[in-house]
């Protein structure tokens, strides 16, 4: 769920120079993703930490010996960490991934562009296993990485129940809301970057590197120099609150475990109104300069209907090559039905949250017109008012 607070875009944050046993390799990697781009920290040993911390993954190996004297806490969290897990993927997972590997074409782009959506692998790796590379964009920050190794295990093992709870409530209704994750940044783990962290591992993918990134006015990827705030108090809310809106914008880098080949995962905090895109046009020249995408969006409150989202529209309009999403993706009252084609799944009664009254209209004829086709799963995103799922595939003709 998206709901404006206006510009989240300008922060000043933070570089430490760190080095780690596998700095080097990191290096190399980065630079090849991407040559133009400086080199800053990377907070591998970190992400690994939170990794084998927050999302359970034992695999995952990091040089800190803190996770020795956390055994406990992390038992106890994994324990019911797993019961939520399984249950979304014994009651979601296994249904989904079938439904989405007979619908996506194997021809789709392997770079996805996934707006109004933070931190969400589990779904974004659910549809396009084969990502190579993706990209978010929400008013969610990422969180701050850095001192994940000091906390002391009290609060981290506050931080993890409060972290739970957000994931019980995420599987259970297959959509986040933006109150929810802004009350996470109040705990000293960076409340965006662990729910991608169990994402990857749930789908089977561990974390190689992070760095703290930021646009340039071309819209091109620098590491974003965290160095003036070292050193911050995480004990209170209020400091957790600022160090992780520091660091609002990151670069995971991952793979499957048993393969070599590394994949990217960039999310930004963005707001994408219209108004706050004109006045800081660099992460629609990021994503423009993308091409060709794959897309999807879900649980967006149904920003794309209006108006003042138009900008956002008119990109993913003029560069999707394939888009999935809930009815909160672009409503066939903005597509030309001579130049685009929708395919809808589940069923359509009247929508929730923020819905504007012609794209009701519109929803309801565009499901209407279409055979039924069922889903195999209760949610995808928001439901109806009348409890029904929905899936929307949208592409040019």
């Amino acid at each position: 769920m998206y709901v404006m607070w206006g510009d989240c875009l300008e922060f000043h944050g933070v570089r430490v120079s760190k080095a780690t046993s596998i700095f080097s390799a990191c290096v190399l990697s980065f630079v090849a993703l991407n040559p133009a781009q400086a080199v800053g920290p990377d907070y591998a040993d970190e992400v690994k930490f939170l990794s084998r911390v927050v999302a359970c993954d034992a695999d995952v190996k990091s040089e800190a010996g803190a996770t020795l004297a956390l055994d406990p806490i992390i038992v106890k969290h994994c324990k019911e960490l797993a019961k939520i897990t399984d249950d979304y993927t014994g009651d979601w997972l296994k249904k989904a991934a079938p439904f989405f590997r007979q619908v996506v074409p194997a021809s789709v782009p392997s770079v996805v562009v996934y707006p109004f959506g933070g931190g969400d692998l589990l779904t974004a790796l659910a549809i396009y296993p084969n990502l190579t590379e993706i990209t978010s964009v929400s008013l969610e920050a990422g969180g701050d990485p850095r001192d994940v190794m000091t906390i002391e295990a009290k609060r981290i093992e506050r931080a993890l129940r409060k972290h739970r709870d957000f994931i019980k409530e995420l599987v259970k209704w297959n959509h986040n809301r933006t109150l929810d994750l802004a009350a996470l940044k109040s705990y000293p783990l960076p409340p965006q970057l662990s729910f991608a962290l169990i994402g990857l591992a749930v789908h089977g993918f561990e974390p190689l590197g992070l760095r703290i990134i930021e646009l340039d006015a071309e819209g091109k990827v620098h590491d974003r120099d965290l160095s003036a705030t070292a050193g911050a108090s995480n004990k209170a809310g209020r400091n957790n609150r600022k160090r992780n809106d520091l660091a609002a914008s990151y670069e995971l880098r991952f793979r499957k475990k048993g393969e070599t080949a590394e994949r990217v995962y960039r999310h930004f905090q963005a707001n994408l109104s219209n108004g706050d895109l004109a006045a800081d046009p660099r992460i629609i020249k990021h994503l423009e300069a993308k091409g060709k995408v794959s897309a999807m969006t879900k649980a967006a409150s149904h920003l794309l209907w209006h108006g003042s989202f138009e900008t956002i529209r008119n990109y993913l309009k003029g560069h999707i090559a394939w888009m999935i999403s809930d009815t909160t993706g672009i409503s066939p009252q903005h597509l030309d039905p001579a130049k685009w084609e929708q395919t809808v799944y589940g069923g359509f009664d009247t929508a929730i949250f923020n819905p504007t009254a012609s794209g009701q209209v519109a929803m309801r004829a565009l499901f209407a017109g279409q055979p039924a086709r069922e889903l195999p799963f209760k949610f995808f995103g928001y439901p109806t008012r009348g409890l029904k799922a929905n899936v929307i595939i949208t592409k040019p003709r």
